[in-house]
């Protein structure tokens, strides 16, 4: 039983209000009287005064009742399931009084135009999970193939009936294994030659570009620097600010690795991107709009950054390099079932009857009224 009928309860108020606030009689004393003898009084029976003021307020305390259990009994509870279609798919077959609708940003109805825009699949399904009553059952309509998924299977309040669309599945996304070492350029000026060589020792341990770095006492510090075409990582080693046309490099999308000793030239404070085996930090990171900016806490020397001298540095600085791996966004809608273990959602009640609200306001000014135009007291 909703709680908003407990407010059925307050019937009983206003019936003992009324009656302990009938109107009062004030006695009146005759010298004749006192000579009278004594009898014995009548039983006074309970008599209700003012029908129709109790029964105004006995529809107010009702009204206002119902009006608190309303959300309660407008919820559908077990009304037919909810069907959402992927918007690949043709309109399926659905039971018997089913609301079909897109599975699309909105949920718009199945007889409007198919949707264009990209399906976020697990964004929606935890939408629309939120969004239904505890016991109204979900049937999701989507292809073999699934875009716009998130790396995990969504976690929903409710087993879910999946149903997935028989097609071919496509070749599988390939590996980042496989994918070659960013294309890197070194850059330095006279006081960071001795720091230059050890990038290029990585550089040809990747195998990734013919591209070595200047020879020591070089300077490359002037405005028109270039490097090739296709350099995704820009290593620039030099003191002072960094020049415009590096900043644009990575302002573009390049991975830009800079000195110790290099302004920092990110507003926020980059974060801890790779640490020695010490615990001593070794590069900060922060993103720079399409790009990344990375700069090295220590010179690269092996006495401040003994990791130079391990075999490995290589492989650990490429690592840093690389970005980070995307979260999946194309699964096997079979492997993508949603589970059943999260956590349970209030859906938001629905709006209060306006009608209703609107007779109980009508109710109020007539009791009021009525109340009004009542006597207050009566002699006897």
């Amino acid at each position: 039983m909703p709680l908003g009928l407990l407010a059925l309860l307050g019937l009983v108020v206003p019936l003992l209000v009324h009656l302990a606030r009938r109107e009062q009689q004030q006695p009146t004393m005759f010298a004749a009287l006192r000579w009278l003898h004594a009898r014995q009084r009548p039983r006074q029976r309970l008599r209700i005064e003012h029908w129709l003021l109790l029964a105004l307020r006995l529809a107010l305390v009702a009204g206002l009742a119902l009006l608190l259990a309303a959300p309660w009994f407008t919820d559908d509870q077990a009304g037919p399931p909810r069907v959402l279609v992927h918007p690949s798919l043709p309109v399926p077959e659905a039971p018997e009084g089913a609301e079909l609708r897109w599975l699309a940003p909105g949920f718009p109805h199945i007889d409007s135009a198919v949707p264009e825009a990209p399906v976020p699949v697990s964004s929606l399904l935890r939408e629309a999970d939120a969004g239904l009553p505890p016991g109204k059952a979900l049937v999701v309509h989507v292809p073999a193939i699934l875009d716009g998924v998130d790396g995990e299977r969504p976690r929903l309040s409710r087993p879910v009936q999946w149903l997935v669309a028989e097609a071919s599945t496509p070749d599988p996304a390939p590996d980042r294994q496989d994918e070659p070492p960013p294309a890197m350029a070194v850059r330095h000026g006279p006081d960071h030659a001795h720091q230059a060589k050890w990038l290029a020792a990585a550089q040809r341990a990747w195998l990734a570009t013919t591209d070595p770095a200047p020879p020591p006492g070089e300077t490359l510090m002037a405005a028109g620097a270039s490097w090739p075409d296709d350099t995704r990582v820009l290593a620039w080693l030099a003191d002072g600010a960094v020049p415009a046309n590096v900043l644009d490099f990575a302002r573009d999308g390049g991975t830009l690795l800079i000195a110790d000793t290099t302004h920092w030239p990110v507003d926020a404070a980059g974060q801890v991107a790779w640490r020695g085996e010490e615990g001593s930090v070794r590069l900060r990171a922060a993103g720079f709009q399409a790009g990344r900016i990375l700069q090295f806490a220590q010179p690269l020397e092996p006495a401040a950054f003994p990791e130079l001298l391990d075999p490995r540095f290589p492989r650990w600085l490429l690592q840093q390099l690389q970005p980070p791996p995307a979260a999946p966004a194309r699964v096997d809608a079979r492997r993508h079932v949603p589970r059943d273990d999260g956590p349970a959602f209030t859906p938001p009640s629905p709006p209060l009857a306006p009608w209703l609200v609107l007779v109980l306001a009508a109710l109020f000014v007539v009791e009021r009224w009525l109340a009004a135009g009542l006597p207050t007291r009566r002699p006897a």
